[in-house]
């Protein structure tokens, strides 16, 4: 079977997942199914997809791990990402984080990266340095989400952040993709997908626990007074 259609079992396998990743429906496959479906790629490919889950979990980092420590991670994982055609999945969503790292960065009020500094990814790190002060840092034609998250980070609303910059990477992946071709690009960008999906509802569940808990406490907070005998 050709590369092109050499994982064709393995797709037609995966249930279809939701048009956006915003519904309330749970995601169609769990992580359990979907980590066994894919012990069905080769041993190369899944070497690749582990690598590039370190990449973009940052919490297989450690909190000791410094940015030249990342790159240098990504360094060594780039060649076989680039073999198997998938590098330019990672390195977008590397580089949006990277513009939202600057925009907090500029925010906080720290100074313009240093020459030689690691900071960030992608082939644009020296343009915003240069242009650390323009209001988007003479990237906002190529980027036109930068706008949105800018206002977002100036009004602090974290969860229209999130929200956005799920929904961008989103977008992203449905133009990456062939329907034509059932290749192991086709299984990562429905990995990535997938893992938009259960993010996004880990971010809800997340957030709504925070809420009740300072409804809770609210709600305690209250009880205390009255039977302490303050309330009066």
């Amino acid at each position: 079977m050709s590369k092109r259609h050499q994982y064709v079992d393995l797709l037609a396998s995966l249930p279809a997942l939701p048009a956006t990743p915003f519904g309330r429906e749970p995601v169609p496959i769990s992580a359990i199914r979907l980590e066994h479906r894919l012990e069905t790629l080769s041993e190369a490919h899944q070497v690749s997809l582990q690598r590039l889950e370190t990449l973009l979990d940052w919490q297989h980092l450690g909190l000791d791990v410094s940015t030249d420590a990342y790159l240098q991670r990504y360094r060594q994982a780039a060649p076989q990402l680039a073999e198997h055609g998938v590098d330019d999945l990672v390195e977008t969503m590397l580089e949006r984080h990277t513009l939202v790292t600057a925009l907090r960065r500029r925010r906080l009020g720290e100074p313009v990266p240093g020459l030689g500094e690691a900071w960030g990814f992608g082939p644009r790190l020296a343009h915003i340095s240069a242009h650390w002060q323009a209001s988007l840092f003479g990237v906002g034609a190529v980027f036109p989400w930068l706008s949105e998250a800018r206002d977002h980070l100036e009004h602090d609303r974290p969860w229209e952040l999130e929200r956005l910059l799920l929904e961008e990477s989103w977008r992203r992946l449905a133009r990456a993709r062939q329907y034509d071709r059932f290749d192991f690009r086709e299984v990562v960008i429905y990995w990535l997908r997938w893992r938009l999906i259960a993010a996004w509802q880990r971010y809800n569940a997340e957030a709504a626990q925070r809420r009740l808990q300072a409804d809770i406490e609210r709600g305690l907070g209250d009880y205390e007074t009255i039977f302490s005998g303050d309330g009066n």
